[in-house]
């Protein structure tokens, strides 16, 4: 199977051209390693900035991800790892409204559980994955219908509200990011993950 052009440059092949076990454990995990890290800083110090430099980040974490075709490309060489490093550190600004909102409901315990849950989760699909050797560029078409959808429900939400169907939208929303692998995946079960278990908290609305 032929590589993608627009991999990240510090991929030097595709999961499905065959990645070796060290390049991924020697390139691809450090730098997962090190987003998480910075998403986690980005957020504890912005944990008190305005609301509206938070939606900003959120904007410019949107924004990122809709040009990730374009950036993730190999010429653009070093250029693309530091807007990685930018969308890490916007996704953990993006994340304080929600991170506050889960310690209102339940405290930091809960963000701790959540937390543990995605990695737990996470780490059982990467160990599936590395050891079936499963492919799943297949599912590509689906998951980006269903991410419309998704996109649609959570819009609806807004306007209509209610606990119920925001608890819906986020479990099916897990069953969505567990279809993806690394970064922004992980940062999307999280989310979703954290949201199920404030909605599910002690504390009354």
């Amino acid at each position: 199977m032929r590589n993608n052009r627009y991999a990240p440059a510090y991929l030097d092949t595709t999961w499905q051209a065959g990645m070796s076990q060290r390049v991924f454990d020697t390139r691809v995990l450090p730098l997962f390693g090190f987003g998480l890290l910075m998403t986690a800083t980005a957020a504890y110090l912005g944990w008190n900035l305005p609301r509206g430099l938070l939606m900003a980040a959120l904007l410019g974490e949107f924004i990122l991800v809709l040009t990730a075709g374009i950036w993730q490309r190999k010429e653009l060489g070093s250029l693309n790892i530091g807007l990685y490093f930018l969308l890490t550190a916007l996704s953990g600004l993006a994340l304080v409204p929600l991170l506050q909102w889960a310690s209102w409901r339940g405290g930091p315990v809960l963000i701790v559980q959540a937390l543990g849950v995605t990695g737990l989760t996470f780490g059982g699909l990467m160990v599936y994955s590395l050891t079936t050797k499963k492919d799943f560029s297949g599912m590509g078409g689906f998951l980006a219908a269903a991410g419309i959808g998704l996109l649609i429900a959570m819009l609806v939400n807004i306007f209509v509200g209610g606990s119920t169907f925001a608890l819906i939208i986020s479990s099916i929303a897990v069953l969505f990011f567990a279809g993806f692998v690394l970064y922004l995946d992980f940062i999307g079960m999280f989310t979703h993950i954290l949201r199920i278990m404030g909605l599910m908290g002690s504390r009354d609305d």
